[in-house]
């Protein structure tokens, strides 16, 4: 059996940074998720590896992204 590891990460606020934040988390070992209701969305990512160590780096390189774009938005 292969290991696998798996965090979620899930976001909630305003719709248009939420289609923002999609597109960002569109990489390899991600999916995603958007779903909308009026003006506020929730996006679930899913970062998945065979690694853990990988699994750490991809999760830190998202989250300085989401980050960076959160920054540049308010």
């Amino acid at each position: 059996m292969v290991e696998s590891y798996r965090a979620t990460i899930e976001w909630v606020g305003k719709a248009a940074l939420g289609t923002i934040l999609l597109a960002a988390a569109s990489r390899p070992g991600c999916s995603a998720n958007l779903t909308e209701t009026g003006d506020e969305a929730k996006l679930v990512i899913i970062v998945q590896d065979d690694s853990i160590q990988n699994l750490r780096d991809r999760v830190d390189e998202l989250m300085i992204a989401l980050s960076d774009i959160e920054e540049n938005n308010q």
